[in-house]
């Protein structure tokens, strides 16, 4: 197991996150599908998140800010802190569609693709005639030779 050079999240910061993955994936009563705040879940995105450069201190630092994380302060979040918001929305995905719950209710095995392998529909090249017949479309480097 890989130790991280974060420290320990507090109480406080584990609430903020929890709101913020709640606002991006919520949980669905008509489905019955945990949200992303579940703390499965937010387990995993937070020891997914401790693994990336920086960990996800600049986003709990921005989330700390506000007193309630809501829709409000989600958006504002995002507009205020782009890059932070893009890689824990990436890692709240990442860690939501792991969850064997929401890979069971998608009805897909959760599993790695092999050895068993997936079963894709046959494509229909056809479509990507006119593109062919289009021709190219970008200039050519000249060769260095």
């Amino acid at each position: 197991m890989m130790v991280s050079d974060t420290p320990p999240l507090s109480m406080e910061e584990r609430h903020a996150l929890a709101a913020l993955a709640g606002q991006i994936i919520p949980a669905s009563d008509t489905f019955d599908q945990p949200g992303a705040d579940d703390p499965v879940i937010l387990d995993d995105i937070i020891q997914t998140g401790s693994k990336l450069p920086g960990g996800l201190s600049a986003v709990v630092r921005a989330l700390m800010r506000n007193t309630v994380v809501d829709a409000a302060s989600a958006a504002m979040f995002q507009q205020n802190f782009p890059d932070e918001a893009t890689v824990f929305q990436t890692v709240t995905v990442q860690c939501y569609y792991r969850d064997p719950r929401v890979m069971s209710a998608l009805k897909i095995d959760n599993r790695p693709p092999f050895p068993k392998g997936y079963i894709q529909e046959p494509n229909d090249f056809a479509l990507l005639e006119p593109v062919r017949k289009r021709g190219e479309v970008f200039r050519k480097v000249p060769s260095s030779g």
